[in-house]
């Protein structure tokens, strides 16, 4: 959540709930950049590959993504969003400054999949025209909430409520933190955004939030 916080700060509040959510779902609530089938042991690419040719032989999925291209590498799901793809790998390399096409494996460093995650989400790099900023307004309806999940995947029907759920969650413990820090502090403060100086009063908040739940 620090790296995560670090990356947006005085964005909206109802995006940087979504964002955690959208990751805290994505990572099997680890928060922990890792590879396709990261709920196989051991976590390793070996183990990432069979997990798309079942998803293949199963016909969860039309094409084996995760075969070798001409340059030998391998573009499964990898990060806090699972990027797949070729093409995919390379667009985001040129909005995040790293080669992920020669170094694909770079997108499981945390600050490089943290960059992947936000400049993906609000550009609306990972489908086209499906941002944060047109998909979800301040206050967002609980449809929004669903709907959101095009931002990342077209599995609105299947995922879009679990994750709207768990985004009002996270919202609801960032302005609860934002509350408990104004009134310790008192500081002139944009509302509705995070600054950097009150990440660990969030971080702080939100736990003892959760745990309260």
């Amino acid at each position: 959540m620090n790296a995560i916080f670090d990356e947006v700060d005085d964005m909206q509040l109802s995006h940087v709930a979504y964002i955690l959510a959208t990751i805290h779902h994505e990572t099997g609530g680890t928060f922990e950049a890792c590879r396709e089938g990261f709920h196989n042991k051991p976590k390793t690419h070996a183990n990432a590959l069979k997990a798309v040719a079942w998803l293949y032989r199963h016909k969860k999925i039309s094409t084996n993504y995760a075969l070798p291209q001409k340059n030998g590498k391998c573009y499964y799901g990898r990060g806090l969003v699972q990027i797949t793809w070729y093409d995919n790998y390379k667009k985001l390399s040129k909005h995040v400054g790293v080669d992920l096409v020669r170094y694909p494996d770079r997108a499981l460093d945390l600050d490089i999949a943290v960059r992947i995650t936000v400049v993906g989400m609000v550009k609306g790099l990972f489908r086209k025209g499906k941002s944060l900023s047109k998909m979800l307004p301040e206050a967002p309806t609980t449809t929004q909430w669903k709907r959101a999940r095009d931002i990342i995947n077209g599995d609105i029907k299947k995922n879009g409520p679990v994750i709207g759920r768990k985004a009002v969650r996270f919202l609801l413990a960032l302005e609860a933190s934002q509350t408990v820090h104004d009134e310790v502090e008192k500081p002139k403060v944009v509302k509705k955004t995070i600054k950097k100086k009150k990440k660990e009063s969030l971080l702080g908040s939100i736990r003892h939030w959760f745990r309260r739940r």
